[in-house]
């Protein structure tokens, strides 16, 4: 018995770190370390998408990414 709680305990100390590690990987200072800036809020995902890629075609951008900022998707460019 003690076998499985300990187990459980490591279980949940494992979770408790990758969901920390998710979450400072979701924010802003880490995305601007990988050269991730956010660039304008949109009501729709599709439009979100359509400004991302007229900035990947007019502006040179490498990488676009919508992510839901409620409550509108940011846009997310990279150099």
């Amino acid at each position: 018995m003690r076998q499985k709680a300990a187990r459980f305990g490591l279980t949940l100390a494992v979770a408790g770190t990758l969901a920390a590690g998710a979450l400072a990987a979701a924010t802003p200072a880490s995305a601007a370390a990988t050269g991730w800036a956010p660039y304008k809020g949109y009501r729709t995902l599709q439009n979100c998408v359509s400004a991302g890629t007229t900035m990947l075609v007019m502006k040179g951008y490498k990488e676009y990414d919508c992510r839901w900022d409620s409550p509108y998707y940011m846009l997310w460019l990279r150099k």
